[in-house]
């Protein structure tokens, strides 16, 4: 239905009322907004410690290799366990594409978009101070919005970017993600900070028709049991009634029959389909429910911030970490043919892991959704 609706707008925008904006470029799916106040602004940024920017893109040149290596090993590595070692497979060898609504909950995406539109503003930007401080030229910057999808860009001159020595474009190549990893980094320890690790309860994120509790209910305990993820399969035995505990207060559920079951069994015959878990804050705001959306937002912001700095580091043609990886390699291939045939082997190798790592992940535990 939004895909219709995106369509008929861009239909009723274009060709109906025939609306176009020089600083704004519409598209069946999206629009995109150019700004040159933002080229002004990057001017101005970059030249307040243009020095530590270089410094600071040296480090990320470093890092970078040990991300691009990292990611290579962790997905070669994944994959040996799946073929030499499949007794040992276990959830932590999942690797999904991020697909809403087919990997990814619908319930997620408000809050991964608007990390989504943190990551991606944090990155480009990134590359445009380094381009800046270096003393390249951008063509533009915006932003954008596909579908739902929120995001931001920098357009170097691509042929003077070309023409820059392999240093300045390996420092404006890894910036990108040294940018994502650092801000990832930052709210990681923010997280550990601020709110508990140990949980404090359940919150409600599913139910079928019909269901005793209700979306966004705080499960705090079942029957006296607290509710956390070490005793989610904990068994309880009661005769009469499941007493739960929650944030709309004592809720009482009589029974029919004895019951022995799992806690998540229990909450599964009361209609809940999905769960989940509340760290609340170590200085708390009063509300459960805004202190789990500000911890998801928080999570999602550093769950995309680390793990795309490290996957934009693999050596893929479209990817960062092509870019790097060819302005390095320019040192020691001379021949511009032979330097395109190594990114090619080197992206079909990536490539391959990846798919690899989904094909084994969907074969083993079918289609995985969080």
């Amino acid at each position: 239905m939004l895909a219709i609706g995106w369509i008929a707008a861009y239909l009723v925008l274009k060709f109906v009322v025939r609306w176009s904006p020089g600083s704004v470029k519409l598209y069946p799916l999206g629009f995109i907004i150019k700004s040159e106040r933002t080229l002004w602004t990057l001017d101005k940024l970059s030249s307040i410690a243009p020095r530590l920017l270089k410094i600071m893109s040296d480090i990320g040149i470093g890092l970078g290799l040990i991300m691009m290596g990292a990611a290579i090993y962790l997905l070669s590595n994944n994959l040996a366990t799946y073929l030499f070692a499949p007794s040992q497979v276990g959830p932590q060898n999942i690797v999904i594409p991020l697909v809403i609504g087919v990997t990814i909950r619908f319930e997620h995406l408000p809050y991964m978009l608007l990390a989504l539109g943190v990551i991606l503003v944090t990155h480009e930007g990134m590359h445009g101070l380094i381009a800046r401080a270096e003393g390249l030229k951008l063509r533009s910057t915006g932003l954008f919005l596909f579908y739902v999808f929120p995001g931001g860009f920098v357009e170097p001159d691509e042929e003077e970017f070309k023409k820059a020595p392999a240093r300045v474009r390996a420092r404006v190549a890894a910036g990108g993600s040294f940018a994502n990893l650092i801000v990832g980094l930052i709210i990681l320890l923010l997280i550990f900070g601020a709110f508990s690790q140990l949980e404090a309860g359940m919150i409600v994120a599913g139910v079928e028709e019909g269901a005793k509790l209700s979306v966004n209910d705080v499960i705090y305990s079942v029957n006296g049991v607290p509710v956390n993820r070490t005793t989610l399969y904990w068994n309880i035995t009661a005769s009469d009634a499941i007493v739960i505990e929650g944030s709309r207060g004592r809720l009482v559920y009589g029974l029919r029959e004895p019951i022995n079951m799992p806690v998540a069994h229990v909450l599964r015959s009361l209609g809940v389909t999905h769960v989940s878990f509340y760290y609340p804050m170590r200085v708390g705001l009063g509300d459960p429910m805004l202190e789990h959306s500000l911890y998801r937002f928080l999570f999602w912001i550093q769950l995309l911030g680390i793990n795309v700095a490290i996957f934009n580091m693999l050596p893929v043609y479209f990817l960062d970490g092509s870019l790097l990886m060819t302005s390095l390699l320019e040192k020691f291939i001379r021949s511009e043919k032979a330097l395109k045939g190594v990114n090619m082997a080197l992206t079909i190798f990536s490539l391959g892991l990846i798919a690899l790592n989904i094909g084994f992940t969907f074969k083993t535990f079918g289609l995985v959704q969080i």
